[in-house]
């Protein structure tokens, strides 16, 4: 189960052009973009992805336009969102230099990534 501590702690160690999309069991995937001028923005995406949409949708987010299919969230909406539910499918897409993709099977694999990996 994700706690509104896990979600805190990832999101103060995702790198900077980083995208966290996680996959709730309920169907629900929540998406966190850490902006190159340091902002966090955090998105519920409406409806299920297919991995090819979860590809253009990581490239499409960090674009000043939003997809259609994502609804803003703001941090207590993003916590409230995944507090209590369990993680499907976790990835972190690295936006650096070359583009990186990540996969995890929990939260805490993530934490053990971000901590041994400062920069994705």
């Amino acid at each position: 189960m994700i706690s509104a501590n896990d979600v805190m702690q990832a999101i103060s160690e995702i790198h900077q052009y980083s995208i966290l999309l996680i996959e709730l069991k309920n169907s629900t995937t929540v998406l966190i973009r850490h902006a190159s001028n340091g902002t966090m923005s955090y998105f519920k995406v409406i409806g299920s992805l297919t991995p090819s949409e979860r590809h253009a949708l990581a490239r499409t987010v960090t674009k000043e336009d939003q997809p259609s299919v994502l609804r803003h969230l703001t941090i207590e909406e993003l916590i409230d969102e995944v507090n209590g539910q369990t993680a499907k499918h976790i990835w972190l897409e690295a936006k650096g230099g070359a583009r990186k993709e990540h996969g995890f099977v929990s939260i805490a694999e993530l934490k053990a990534f971000l901590r041994t990996n400062p920069h994705g």
